[in-house]
């Protein structure tokens, strides 16, 4: 596997790519070896060779057509380093194609995979967002800054051998100098990559306020009430702090790296001063002089920025290395990615007993004492005031969270003791920000039961049931139209008929528990009530939880469990409850008007 548990340094930007294009990667980086010879070393000489040559033919100590053979040979350095120059753009297209088809996979099957605490903390989620969002980016970036690591050693290695033999207290100075350069390379990767963590919560909002002034799906709402120079004023707040934040790195790492480039070039100038006694004294020839000299200044450059270029940016892939080392140590929910049972076992009942359990970012038990049975073949509405843990019970329920006090009995077994695909066939839930997939409606409805092939006249079977027979008669291409937008030729659907889909998938679900999560909040009270109506009719005799804030749907409910504080603070029948006088009660008459 490309992508395992264990701590990763800096050279493992290195190491990943090889792993998915070893070819690539090594001819890459061997090309860098090459084109540095060619530039320093070959070019030096062969400018050496052309410049002696046409003076020699100017003081007519060689014949005129001597000079074709240097020219011939300097062309060819520069034409030659020029080609391989361009040709790891070349690489990297197959290396990146290589990573997309391996790396890209294993992204998705790790993210799959974690406990769903990593998801819902903010913390966890920031670094799974820093580490997942753009991993060939930065891996590549690492791949080019270490061949141009490799660029600029062999570049100095050469320069600093050609010019040894004249100056060699030169070779002293750059060699102290290129040091500290690195240094400073290495410190501006690492507070570059801490300001982009920095910065990261500030440009995640400033994206968001971004999508609201500029996305199709706001524009009727934007033009309505005119917010526009509202959220823009709060989108520049963002963007404003990341800037600073940003520009203030940029300042420091420009300073710095531009005071030792001026200090380069000082040392660049007087070495070529020194050179000028020895061409003068014929110890050196004039275009051997021209040679050094022009390699000499390239140094600057390479130094001065190259170099550092791909020292910060192999420091910045050394702090990514340390994320990604985090990232690979969240934990995984066993069983995550596991597909539900072909069969679910049958459904007998349902018993919380004293169930406590609260978040792990939180102090205070969302679930405190909680207990209640649920029976075969009846309905059940859970309500209650918004934050008293309905939704809570549906996470447990679904295994999202399994570190609970108490007992959950499934069939009179702990809910912890079945396997993950038995208790994903047990139950389907359709929750309050249901998903709305952009693909066709028939793949929408199929992958409420995705451990099975389901054929399209079953699929036409439940959409009839949700009436959603005229919805599918005025698509361009029926049942197999693409929803949405990103597809040419999608159809868009209202609000009603999304929810309609996603209550479709919970119908043609195999599961014996069937769980509405408020995915009607949207909808006007009396619209609600008529949804959950009709849900009721076509579950009748099959086991089904509506959870719910608002009370029109529980008429229609065998047992309501009202749930506050934690626990159950009552539970009956609609008219029993309504006797009691109690909470439900007086949030009944409280939401009577709704429905009337």
């Amino acid at each position: 596997m490309i992508l395992q548990k264990r701590k990763y340094k800096g050279i493992d930007a290195l190491r990943i790519p090889f792993k998915a294009a070893p070819f690539f990667v090594v001819v890459q980086l061997s090309i860098a070896f090459v084109h540095a010879l060619l530039f320093t070393v070959v070019l030096a000489l062969s400018t050496a060779w052309f410049v002696d040559t046409a003076i020699d033919i100017f003081a007519q100590e060689a014949a005129a057509n001597a000079i074709y053979l240097p020219f011939a040979v300097l062309l060819a350095a520069i034409g030659f380093g020029s080609i391989i120059g361009n040709l790891p753009r070349i690489f990297e297209a197959r290396i990146k194609f290589a990573l997309e088809r391996k790396l890209t996979p294993a992204f998705l099957d790790i993210r799959a995979g974690f406990n769903y605490k990593h998801i819902e903390n903010a913390e966890s989620w920031e670094l799974i967002e820093r580490v997942a969002k753009e991993p060939i980016k930065n891996i590549q970036e690492a791949v080019r800054a270490y061949g141009m690591l490799i660029r600029c050693i062999v570049s100095i290695a050469a320069i600093l051998g050609l010019i040894i033999t004249q100056v060699w207290w030169a070779v002293i100075v750059i060699a102290a100098f290129s040091v500290p350069l690195i240094g400073i390379a290495l410190w501006a990767g690492k507070k570059s990559y801490d300001a982009e963590v920095e910065t990261r919560k500030y440009n995640r909002r400033h994206e968001y306020y971004t999508e609201v002034l500029t996305s199709r799906e706001a524009v009727e709402e934007r033009t309505l009430f005119g917010y526009g120079e509202n959220v823009n004023d709060r989108f520049l707040e963002q963007w404003e702090t990341a800037r600073k934040i940003e520009f203030w790195v940029d300042v420091k790492m420009w300073i710095a790296m531009k005071s030792s480039g001026i200090a380069m070039a000082a040392i660049s100038v007087l070495v070529a001063l020194t050179l000028i006694n020895p061409v003068i004294s014929d110890d050196l020839s004039p275009g051997m002089f021209m040679g050094v000299v022009a390699a000499v200044f390239g140094l600057v450059n390479m130094l001065g920025w190259n170099m550092q270029d791909a020292t910060e940016k192999i420091a910045k892939s050394k702090e990514y290395m340390k994320d990604l080392t985090a990232f690979m140590e969240l934990s995984q929910a066993e069983g995550a990615k596991d597909l539900p049972d072909d069969e679910p076992p049958a459904f007998e009942s349902l018993e919380f007993k004293n169930v406590r359990f609260k978040y792990p970012t939180s102090e205070n038990y969302t679930l405190d004492g909680l207990s209640l049975k649920l029976e075969k073949g009846k309905h059940y509405a859970v309500v209650g005031a918004n934050g008293a843990g309905k939704t809570t019970t549906t996470k447990l329920l679904t295994g999202l969270y399994d570190e609970y006090e108490g007992e959950i009995l499934l069939n009179g077994k702990e809910l912890r003791s079945f396997e993950a695909s038995t208790v994903k066939s047990m139950f389907s839930v359709v929750y309050q920000d249901f998903a709305r997939y952009q693909i066709s409606m028939a793949q929408n409805i199929a992958i409420g039961d995705a451990a099975r092939d389901i054929t399209e006249e079953n699929i036409e079977r439940v959409a009839s049931k949700i009436e959603l027979n005229e919805t599918i008669a005025d698509l361009k291409d029926g049942i197999n139209t693409p929803l949405g937008k990103i597809i040419e030729g999608g159809a868009d659907l209202s609000g009603g008929q999304w929810q309609k889909i996603a209550i479709a998938r919970s119908l043609i679900s195999r599961a014996p528990i069937k769980i509405l999560d408020e995915p009607t909040a949207a909808l006007d009270p009396i619209a609600e009530s008529r949804v959950y109506g009709e849900f009721e009719e076509l579950m009748r005799g099959k086991t089904t939880i509506f959870i719910s804030h608002r009370l029109g749907s529980t008429k229609l409910a065998d047992e309501i469990l009202v749930i506050k504080d934690g626990g159950i603070a009552e539970n009956g029948s609609h008219n029993e409850l309504m006797k009691l006088g109690g909470i439900y009660a007086e949030m009944f008459e409280a939401q009577r008007k709704w429905y009337e």
